[in-house]
């Protein structure tokens, strides 16, 4: 067999060229799929269905990245110069610090690649693949050369395929060939052009790509970086400098913070000059002073802000696929949702069939014409196989699923029968059809099936004018009970070759029931205390979308639901986004509509969330600030398109994680706040010194320490804080808010004046009193240490009072900040820190006039706090 040879070579084969018998023979296949052994071979033999990417970064090129700062260069140049002028203390210490930095960075920056990549891996591709005759659902990364896959509607193409049947088929070639017109398939077209371009190869689909409409089944030539979007993704695969958009927003933070600090240190070495100060310690000085209040840690805590809210999400069952979604989905103020898996519980059960003269329930279907089961099995789209245990198990739409089990439960033999009628024709569902139709022959006989929305499946059924109003009436009023509405309607033909949409006989409509979600009005509820509106999009019916909105809490009025009618004369008219401001729930929706929903809500400053599973879906979670799809239910590019995943098909899920991304949101302004207050208040600290003329007040190895022991990791652990409460009773931050807004600015200048100024009065009365130099230094660095373990506490929440705000979720902050205050105090007693930071024991009342003094701190920012609070209340 031509398997034999090479993996190479076989890939100069140009599938395009060749006829699906050629094909089959080529690939060592045949129509009813691989073996399972013959899977494992090749898969042993050439591996896994996997694209290039780029290489993850080892630990030691994570530990060398903490390096490349230009901060770093200057403390390199500065313990190089230490070494000089044989001053190893000051220069083992400096090499100290910079490696215990670069240990705790790279600890932090490896964890959170290793739990992306953990993320990364819950979002899988599965595909519909026929092997030993059977049709089973695989992992896209486990199909093989020679697999015949199935697709359908909003179906990624997960590898190379020579198409073997097309049904209508469209595909979305534009990730390939830039191209947004979808495409038409032919499975039989045969060039004898090798080099013919891609966007003309009929016969072909290309892994990457998408199918926007119809239905196929191909062999498969080419897997991994032998497809040709692998071809590409092996020129792609360097490093992305791109970087998320909020983190990329707090490094240019940083960066004029640094430019500013800069400035100053610049001035500060300028007087030190002019006062005459030894140049190498007022070099090393001012390089101290520089690291100690740049924020140059700001954009990995973020990260790990970040990656712990992902994961504290993935627990939740929200899976995010891009970082910075976290903290846009905490600023969501509308969520558009859909019903059906979303809101409810995606279990669809036939209960009643309604025939022209009578209601038959599950229990009485014994007078059911035949037709209706036949109608109900063969439209359907559906897959089935025979269970072990001697039943069907069913693959594929909810609703297909739900007519086949009707007809199962009536006699299984309408199941088993289906597959002894020959299919002629087929018009497959889509959305904006709201119908199927489908030309099935046994023994001559010719027989016509549709099924699909009431109002479009009478139009082409022998029904008259008076019939029509009077069915359409019974459907609203089965609607208004909350049922989804699916008509039936078959006809006998003759020798047609294509299915006529003319002259078919009304059979009636089935009664499908899909319950509400237990959670999903709390959870709605929830949304809405935040300030969040939820509007529920759907293709149902309006009476049947507007009893379910109102059994979930969304709307208490007819006035609050838009029908396909209004729908249309919106549209016509302009879509004028004012018309949608009262209404909460849109029935039958068309993909376009939807899209223009969710633009129109942008144009009144909504920050717009939107639910979606199906290729129908795939524009409006394109166009919405957030996009959330389906991890259940979710086709391919419904998940491709979208920002975060459902694992659960959920809307509490999203309640969640809407929670989550404000919680990250509000950690990230406790990291600024702590950083930029403490950092503040040092350079307070110093020019006052300095322009009081006043010696050092800190020596530059001790602003290392200090800057080591406390914001080293507090500022992580913030990151870590749990939610404060009632997070989820505030209104809705604009998205458009900078972080430094006025009450973080009126913070960081109260509370950095606060450290700065008490620190400075205290240094000023020791050396006044007779305190020596060194002595007054020791006091003062033990009470920045006290300060700043003091100030992480005030940073822990922005407006709750500090007793409202539990501390049994930050043990791990409250064990650090113990732990830096003892190893202080060590430091006082031990010779050789002693003789590296210049310190010296204090007596216990020093130690307690000065933690009095830092708590002072405490009583400020709570005064303020109460202070802002009451104004807000005026």
């Amino acid at each position: 067999m031509y398997y034999i040879f090479s993996y190479k070579k076989r890939w100069n084969i140009h599938f395009h060229t060749k006829t699906i018998e050629q094909t089959f023979s080529l690939l060592d296949s045949d129509h009813s799929g691989l073996t399972e052994e013959s899977v494992y071979a090749r898969q042993e033999k050439y591996g896994l269905n996997i694209l290039p990417s780029e290489p993850e970064m080892s630990f030691l090129e994570h530990f060398l990245q903490q390096f490349k700062s230009p901060i770093i260069y200057v403390l390199l140049i500065a313990s190089f110069m230490a070494l000089i002028i044989q001053e190893y203390t000051d220069a083992g210490f400096i090499l100290l610090v910079l490696l215990l930095n670069a240990v705790i960075g790279t600890y932090q920056e490896y964890s959170a690649s290793q739990k992306a990549k953990l993320l990364q891996n819950l979002i899988k591709t599965n595909v519909m693949v026929l092997r030993d005759g059977e049709l089973q659902e695989v992992d896209s990364r486990q199909i093989v050369t020679g697999d015949i896959l199935i697709f359908e509607p909003g179906t990624k193409v997960s590898a190379d395929v020579r198409i073997v049947e097309a049904n209508n088929l469209m595909v979305d070639e534009s990730l390939l060939t830039g191209e947004s017109i979808d495409v038409h398939k032919d499975a039989l077209f045969v060039s004898a052009n090798e080099d013919l371009l891609i966007s003309e190869r009929k016969n072909m689909l290309f892994a990457g790509t998408y199918i926007s409409s119809g239905r196929g089944l191909g062999i498969v030539t080419a897997i991994g970086k032998e497809t040709e979007a692998g071809k590409i993704a092996q020129l792609l695969s360097k490093k992305s400098i791109a970087k998320i958009p909020l983190v990329e927003k707090m490094e240019k933070l940083s960066f004029t913070i640094s430019i500013a600090i800069a400035i100053m240190v610049i001035i500060l070495f300028t007087v030190g000059v002019l006062k005459d100060m030894e140049f190498y310690g007022l070099f090393l000085f001012a390089v101290a002073l520089a690291v100690s209040t740049i924020p140059e840690g700001l954009p990995v805590a973020i990260t790990v802000a970040l990656t712990s809210a992902s994961l504290s999400m993935s627990r939740k069952n929200v899976i995010i696929r891009k970082l910075a979604a976290i903290e846009g989905l905490g600023a969501c103020t509308l969520i558009a949702s859909d019903k059906t898996g979303t809101l409810t519980q995606n279990r669809l059960s036939v209960e009643y069939f309604i025939s022209p003269h009578m209601v038959y329930d599950t229990d009485s279907l014994d007078d059911v014409h035949d037709m209706v089961y036949l109608a109900s099995v063969l439209c359907n789209e559906m897959h089935y196989k025979e269970s072990e245990e001697g039943g069907v198990d069913f693959y594929g739409d909810q609703v297909d699923i739900a007519l086949a089990q009707f007809a199962a439960n009536a006699d299984e033999s309408y199941i088993t029968s289906s597959r002894s009628y020959r299919k002629i024709d087929e018009i497959p569902y889509e959305p904006i059809n709201r119908f199927s139709a489908v030309m099935m022959e046994l023994d001559e006989l010719i027989f016509q099936f549709s099924k699909g929305s009431p109002e479009t499946v009478l139009e082409h059924c022998n029904v008259t004018q008076e019939e029509k109003i009077e069915i359409l009436n019974e459907v609203d009023a089965w609607a208004l009970k909350g049922y989804r509405t699916i008509a039936l309607a078959y006809k006998e033909s003759s020798d047609e070759s294509v299915i006529n949409l003319r002259n078919f006989t009304y059979l009636g409509f089935v009664a499908i029931i899909d319950p509400v979600r237990e959670e999903s009005p709390e959870a709605i509820k929830k949304a809405q205390e935040a300030g969040i509106k939820v509007v529920m999009i759907t293709g149902d019916h309006p009476n049947t979308a507007f009893s379910i909105a109102q059994e979930l809490g969304i709307a208490s009025s007819r006035e609050e639901v838009m029908s396909e009618k209004e729908l249309l004369a919106w549209e016509d008219g302009g879509a004028v986004a004012e018309a949608l401001k009262d209404k909460s729930v849109f029935s039958r929706v068309t993909p376009a509509q939807k899209m223009m929903i969710v633009m129109a809500y942008q144009s009144l400053g909504h920050y717009v969330a939107v639910t979606g599973d199906g290729v129908n879906d795939a524009p409006a979670l394109r166009h919405a600030n957030i996009g959330v799809a389906m991890g259940k239910s979710g086709t391919d590019i419904a998940k491709a398109t979208s920002d975060i995943i459902l694992t659960d098909d959920n809307f509490t899920s999203i309640v969640n994680g809407i929670e989550e991304g404000r919680r990250a949101h509000d950690n990230i302004r406790k990291v600024v706040y702590l950083l930029i207050s403490t950092g503040f208040a040092e350079l307070v600290l110093v020019m006052l010194s300095f322009l009081t003329g006043l010696p050092l007040p800190l020596l530059p190895v001790q602003l290392l320490w200090l800057n080591l022991v406390t914001n080293g990791i507090e500022d992580v652990m913030l990151g870590l804080e749990k939610a404060e409460p009632g997070l989820l009773q505030r209104k809705p931050r604009s998205p458009k808010e900078p972080i430094f807004n006025r009450l973080m600015l009126r913070r960081i200048f109260i509370g950095g004046l606060y450290i700065g100024v008490t620190s400075f009065v205290l240094f000023y009365i020791l050396l006044k009193n007779g305190e020596s130099e060194e002595s007054a230094r020791n006091i003062i660095l033990l009470l920045m240490v006290l300060f700043e373990n003091v100030h992480v506490f005030n940073a822990r929440t922005e407006t709750n009072y500090l007793h409202k705000v539990g501390y049994r979720s930050s043990m791990f902050l409250i064990f650090w900040v113990i732990f830096t205050q003892l190893l202080h105090i060590a430091c006082l007693y031990i010779p050789f820190m002693q003789n590296v930071l210049s310190t010296q024991p204090v007596s216990f009342n020093m130690w307690l006039e000065l933690a009095m003094i830092a708590l002072g701190l405490v009583a400020v920012m709570e005064g303020d706090k109460w202070l802002f609070i009451k104004s807000k209340s005026v």
